[in-house]
């Protein structure tokens, strides 16, 4: 299911500018899948099954507890739950993406089949040049809106800018069938029926497609592998194109310049962030070795 805008709150009642200051201030810490990342990307777990505040991998689990964070938000705790119902409510964090990109993956390919993600993403603060993609097109999140984001599918985030952009990320699980309403404790306080923000990409023509990928070919190696990827995985913001298509360019582009070992680590690579990975597993886009399984 793609994903969608489900509603706004108004998010001005709520005192929230010091809170977000506060969760900016705190330092980046090693992240469960950096991977992911190019930039300055941050996740700050406020409620996650441990009540830990260094726990950042999303786990199922059947509790949901504040973290030694949120006890600092009252004002972000006290919107969560004056909006949101707690029972299938698992993991809540704050996110901030700055100067960077989350390149396409899906998330939940290495967790339970038998049950439903649900997750939601809430901005708190207003930024005209950060996005996120799926295979609906690119969109832009504003504050105070309730998204539906489908992690299953392939997507992407970024911020062009260096201004914080800083979200709110909730995951909830359901066991049976449900309703979008059913996040919510009250939904008197939701506005529905918001019209969502797409934005207008170019078409690229198959013969730009064929230049990308020759050019890619002639400057692949080791040393350019990392930030090749992450360059061409931005053009789907700009061009529309499918999210994930990077990937077989870039693939394409390593058989076309007879690098063996390039095309064997990029497919592996796509496997990894779109197609199965197996709990705790990591990869490092850097490291030349053996995958890592934690």
């Amino acid at each position: 299911m793609p994903s969608k805008l489900i509603g706004f709150i108004d998010i001005e009642k709520y005192n929230i500018s010091e809170e977000v200051s506060y969760l900016n201030a705190i330092p980046k810490q090693r992240e469960e899948y950096d991977e992911f990342g190019q930039g300055y990307w941050k996740n700050l777990s406020l409620y996650n099954s441990s009540g830990r505040k260094n726990d950042t991998q999303y786990k199922n689990a059947n509790q949901c507890i504040a973290t030694e964070y949120m006890d600092r938000c009252p004002e972000v705790k006290r919107f969560i739950e004056d909006n949101f119902s707690m029972v299938s409510l698992r993991m809540v964090r704050a996110r901030n993406l700055i100067d960077g990109m989350v390149i396409p993956h899906r998330d939940f390919v290495e967790l339970d089949n038998n049950v439903s993600y649900f997750r939601v993403f809430i901005p708190l603060e207003k930024n005209e040049d950060a996005y996120h993609s799926d295979s609906t097109g690119v969109f832009q999140m504003k504050p105070g809106e309730v998204w539906y984001l489908d992690a299953g599918i392939d997507h992407a985030a970024i911020n062009f800018s260096s201004q914080s952009r800083m979200f709110l990320c909730l995951d909830f699980v359901f066991n049976d069938k449900f309703n979008d309403v059913d996040i919510f404790k009250n939904t008197s306080s939701v506005v529905f029926n918001v019209k969502p923000t797409y934005k207008q990409r170019q078409a690229l023509p198959e013969s730009v497609r064929e230049t990308i990928v020759e050019s890619m070919s002639l400057i692949l190696s080791k040393e350019t592998f990392k930030d090749i990827l992450f360059a061409i995985s931005k053009y789907h913001f700009i061009y529309d194109i499918e999210v994930a298509e990077c990937y077989e360019w870039f693939i394409d582009a390593c058989v076309k310049g007879g690098h063996q070992d390039l095309e064997l680590k990029a497919r592996d690579l796509q496997r990894y962030l779109i197609e199965k990975r197996e709990l705790n597993e990591r990869f490092s886009i850097n490291d030349w070795t053996s995958k890592q399984v934690a």
